[in-house]
């Protein structure tokens, strides 16, 4: 009868990890590797997406705020049969004239939006145009949108 011993304090484990593995744990350079850019690749996806969401909200801003300039212009047409006097009105950090002959409009306070909003008056009173820059510094700087008293709108 042949009988073999085999020294069972050499033998190589398969181990969970693979074959000739030593030691307890860890990870290869490759298995890093493959999480790194699988990491990439979702953060070239998510941010993106994400910058784009942020844009669209402060797009929202102006949106909104351009209805309620507007609504607020017919509703003082319908008072005064006029737009109000020729000229520019402003509401930005430093001008507020649009208050001038819309009180009732408060968009929030001027250094915490992301637009400088502007009304030009037709110089007979009768037509407006209402628009709203991004502002300098701001995700949607150069950004214009505009809307006039036939709610023709641009930039929406």
């Amino acid at each position: 009868m042949n009988t073999r011993f085999y020294d069972m304090s050499r033998r190589r484990s398969l181990g969970r990890r693979g074959l000739g593995r030593r030691g307890a744990g860890g990870f290869t350079l490759i298995e890093l590797l493959i999480t790194l850019a699988i990491l990439g690749i979702l953060t070239a996806i998510a941010v993106p997406v994400f910058l784009g969401q942020r844009e669209k909200a402060m797009r929202t801003e102006a949106t909104t705020n351009l209805l309620v300039l507007r609504q607020k212009m017919v509703d003082y047409y319908n008072e005064n049969m006029s737009y109000g006097a020729d000229g520019t009105y402003n509401y930005t950090t430093t001008s507020t004239t649009i208050q001038t002959i819309l009180p009732g409009f408060k968009p929030g306070t001027a250094t915490d939006l992301y637009y400088n909003y502007t009304i030009v008056v037709s110089s007979t009173g009768q037509a407006f145009i209402a628009s709203a820059t991004g502002r300098t510094g701001k995700a949607v700087a150069g950004t214009v949108l505009s809307i006039d008293q036939d709610n023709t709108k641009a930039g929406f």
